[in-house]
């Protein structure tokens, strides 16, 4: 991929990509995939629509509007995997989560607003939760539940680059998010 692909995104911590791995190893999916496994370090939450080829001027301008974001960090609760056709006929597999967080839908519609007050109405689309792990599988799948689920706190926003041969992403910036208002609670076992 020679083309750049500039956005606002949520790149998982070591503890969620492993617990990603497990569950893509567990239910076969790494042999299945083979090299159409989007790379573990690449796997993120998209908060944003890219801005193909940006210049530096639009990652100045973009640095400015991730600035002036003021949301909360939110848990996205991944149980499920499942696979969906594109209209260009590409089979995607992605990991979903569960509902959608307040802080989630705060962030995405700041992001919006703010987008298109610097005049990147194309960046400005919204996004779902869900994390892509391959953009090109065989076929579709079956959907595949995970219990118990995979719990990820987003609490910073970044932009990113995509870029390279193998193609990566360089973080160009990033932002911490103000304390998660609802934090999932989850119960200890009584035995």
């Amino acid at each position: 991929m020679s083309e750049t692909r500039l956005f606002f995104a949520a790149m998982p911590p070591p503890d969620v990509v492993a617990a990603i791995r497990e569950v893509v190893h567990t239910h076969g999916l790494e042999q299945w995939l083979g090299r159409r496994l989007f790379a573990p370090e690449n796997w993120h939450q998209s908060l944003s629509e890219r801005k193909r080829d940006a210049t530096r001027a639009d990652m100045a301008l973009l640095r400015a509007v991730g600035e002036r974001i003021r949301a909360h960090a939110f848990t996205l609760q991944y149980n499920r995997i499942d696979s969906s056709l594109t209209p260009a006929g590409k089979h995607y597999l992605s990991l979903r989560a569960k509902g959608k967080p307040k802080a989630f839908e705060a962030i995405n519609q700041a992001l919006q607003r703010e987008l298109l007050a610097a005049d990147y109405p194309d960046m400005a689309t919204g996004v779902t939760a869900h994390t892509t792990l391959s953009y090109d599988a065989p076929s579709l799948i079956d959907k595949i539940d995970i219990a118990p689920s995979i719990d990820w706190t987003i609490n910073e926003l970044l932009l990113v680059l995509g870029n390279g041969n193998p193609y990566h992403y360089d973080i160009i910036d990033r932002w911490p998010l103000l304390p998660e208002r609802d934090p999932i609670v989850t119960q200890t076992s009584l035995f």
